[in-house]
């Protein structure tokens, strides 16, 4: 088994919630998470590290927290609805080698709701921000009769992460910053487990069920520049250091409904660390282009074992690859109040074919993104984006010759019908804002 799944009363018009909801099929490989604005959904996230009217530009880069001068808030909804098919095309019991049928999965994730939440203040060289935001999270839901069960059946990941930064202007061109990290993790697998086997001719094997819950907090730092080279123009670096976890809870194992044991469990996980580089060109007063790349480094995770009493209960074997995400966009200035975006990404999962498992059936991914801001007053601001996903269909080949999967049988199959549908949300308020009806230019 694996463990991996998962404000501030600005106006009286609206509240911005400083909670973390499960989400449904991560979204930024892995188990990441990158549904974190609405703003920047609306270019597929080309531009996020580079700053911009979006405050959620800090959760890439902290120097970005100096874009937006004043006491500003930012709260973002988004609503994450995936869909994955596990065809099974042969599976098999452990130990006895007995056929398990080809019964699949017609849908193996579950929709989710990610909130995030942005505050900033920025002087004339210094600014501050804090974020609380949900960066990692998972849930894939099959019931525990499928081919595949030894496998996994329930997998959730709740993660929920406080960040406070602080941003230092340099000169006209440069500003620095950096932060703390804090980050809470949560998790809860389950799938079919052997329990035993009485020696017979030919073996008896005893199954049932095993689950792991555990959680721990954990902390990291994160750094970032941003460059002014032409009026307009912005280049922004972000880091996001990795983050140790040490998850301790609980092993169960039982018969169908029946609880037959509770032991103490604990298990290594290590959150990757992140580059994003983004660009930020305004071209004329009505477009601007934007564009991301981003590096995630997945390959720290290359297996999880959990261990109950000193001893190894469970080992999964990953063998993840780094992640690559690429995106681009752009923006259009319709009237001084709308602003619209588009935007086009692929991204490469970190999940090799030869170890996808249906924990987490990642894909390589292509996004559709489009959006638009619209200006209520000067100090109230709506962003609203629309995301579509097209996932790849990718095998799913796993077998006992891996010392990972001797008590889990083997698994042929593909994940097949990928896609995701993403709708977010967000309002931002602007306490140096005039107040008047008077016209605001860039």
């Amino acid at each position: 088994m694996i463990m991996r799944k998962w404000a501030v009363r600005a106006v009286p018009a609206f509240a911005l919630p400083l909670v973390a909801i499960a989400a449904g099929e991560a979204q930024a490989g892995g188990f990441g998470i990158r549904e974190q604005s609405a703003y920047y959904q609306g270019t597929a996230f080309a531009g996020s590290a580079a700053g911009g009217e979006g405050l959620a530009s800090m959760f890439w880069n902290p120097a970005a927290i100096s874009f937006a001068p004043g006491l500003n808030v930012e709260g973002n909804v988004t609503y994450i609805a995936p869909h994955a098919s596990v065809d099974v095309f042969s599976a098999t019991a452990p130990v006895t080698g007995a056929d398990l049928g080809t019964l699949g999965v017609g849908d193996i994730v579950d929709n989710g709701v990610v909130p995030a939440t942005y505050i900033t203040y920025a002087w004339d060289k210094i600014a501050l921000g804090v974020a609380v935001t949900a960066p990692f999270g998972l849930i894939t839901d099959a019931s525990c009769n499928w081919a595949g069960r030894y496998y996994g059946c329930y997998s959730r990941i709740f993660d929920m992460n406080f960040q406070g930064s602080l941003a230092y202007k340099v000169n006209d061109w440069l500003t620095l910053g950096g932060g703390l990290n804090i980050n809470y993790i949560d998790a809860r697998l389950s799938n079919g487990q052997v329990l035993g086997v009485i020696p017979a001719m030919p073996p008896v094997v005893v199954s049932g069920w095993g689950q792991v819950d555990g959680d721990d907090i954990g902390w990291g730092f994160n750094l970032g520049a941003l460059f002014t080279l032409a009026p307009g123009t912005t280049l922004g670096v972000g880091y996001k250091s990795s983050i140790e976890h040490n998850l301790s809870g609980t092993l169960s194992l039982g018969l169908p409904k029946t609880q037959i044991a509770k032991l103490g469990a604990e298990a290594g996980l290590t959150l990757p660390d992140q580059i994003t580089a983004s660009f930020r060109s305004q071209i004329d007063p009505k477009w601007t282009v934007l564009g991301t790349v981003e590096w995630t480094n997945w390959s720290t995770v290359q297996q999880l074992v959990v261990k109950s009493n000193g001893a190894t209960a469970s080992v999964l074997d990953l063998q993840w690859n780094d992640g690559w995400y690429f995106s681009a966009g752009v923006e259009y200035r319709w009237d001084p109040k709308l602003a619209l975006r588009a935007g086009i990404a692929y991204e490469l999962s970190p999940v090799p074919d030869e170890t996808r498992s249906p924990r987490l059936p990642d894909t390589n991914r292509t996004w559709l993104s489009a959006g638009l801001t619209y200006d209520f007053t000067p100090q109230i601001a709506m962003d609203f984006a629309y995301s579509h996903i097209f996932g790849e269909t990718s095998p799913i080949n796993l077998y006992p010759t891996d010392p990972a999967n001797a008590l889990r049988g083997s698994l042929v199959g593909e994940v097949s019908d990928g896609y995701v549908d993403i709708i977010s949300v967000a309002l931002r308020y602007k306490f140096n804002a005039p107040t008047s009806s008077a016209l605001i230019t860039k």
